[in-house]
């Protein structure tokens, strides 16, 4: 049974030329969560953007098991001269955040992504993908479900069943980016993660996002010969 991994992230655009204070350990502490080893990244495009790195772990509760809390940066533009990349000085990079929470889980699942009809969405790279249309023009309006063009449609229709496209819709503005592909699922908010209250809603609703996964993905698991 192949390992599935989800990851939830809150993005924070543009910042200067370095990362902004971690607020996550606070949280973190607060909530008696441990200290955690960075995960592996690379397998969705939002964990593929240009000097991703991982720090500020820890260990959080997701699906059935234990997952990862980290903060995720990258550089969004790099103005330095030759001589200031070679010294690897950082100033003239422009660097953007998110946070993650990033979990194991066993699950077979087609790649997908949900992002929004306007805004910030991670390119695809070599992700071949199309428009999947659902059943609600709302939904449409707001967001586009992104699917691999061999991917298995109906698994996808099912995992996408009324009361998740209705949890969805009623996020609004709020309503996290979804990226699967890999064995990896990253889920992120369109804000900073700042205060105790979004920390919890983002791993309120990892936990819901990966419930889904696990549910539908068993689902989709072939019969063993």
């Amino acid at each position: 049974m192949p390992l599935a991994f989800v990851a939830l992230a809150g993005l924070r655009y543009m910042r200067g030329s370095g990362p902004s204070a971690d607020t996550s350990a606070e949280w973190a502490v607060r909530k008696g969560f441990l200290p955690a080893e960075p995960p592996m990244t690379g397998a969705t495009p939002l964990l593929r953007l240009p000097m991703g790195e991982a720090d500020g772990c820890w260990q959080v509760p997701v699906g059935d098991g234990t997952g990862t809390l980290f903060r995720w940066t990258w550089v969004v533009e790099d103005d330095r001269s030759p001589m200031m990349r070679e010294l690897d000085q950082p100033g003239g990079m422009r660097t953007a955040e998110v946070s993650v929470v990033q979990a194991m889980l066993a699950a077979g699942f087609p790649h997908f992504r949900v992002v929004p009809r306007h805004g910030f969405a991670a390119p695809a790279g070599d992700w071949d993908e199309q428009q999947v249309e659902l059943e609600s023009v709302e939904f449409g309006r707001q967001f586009r479900l992104l699917a691999g063009r061999d991917g298995d449609r109906e698994a996808l229709l099912r995992l996408f069943d009324p009361e998740t496209i209705v949890w969805f819709i009623g996020l609004g503005d709020a309503a996290p980016v979804v990226e699967y592909g890999l064995g990896t699922l990253v889920v992120a908010t369109r804000y900073p993660c700042s205060t105790d209250v979004e920390y919890e809603a983002l791993l309120e609703a990892a936990q819901r996002i990966a419930h889904r996964v696990l549910a539908e993905g068993l689902l989709h698991q072939p019969d063993p010969a």
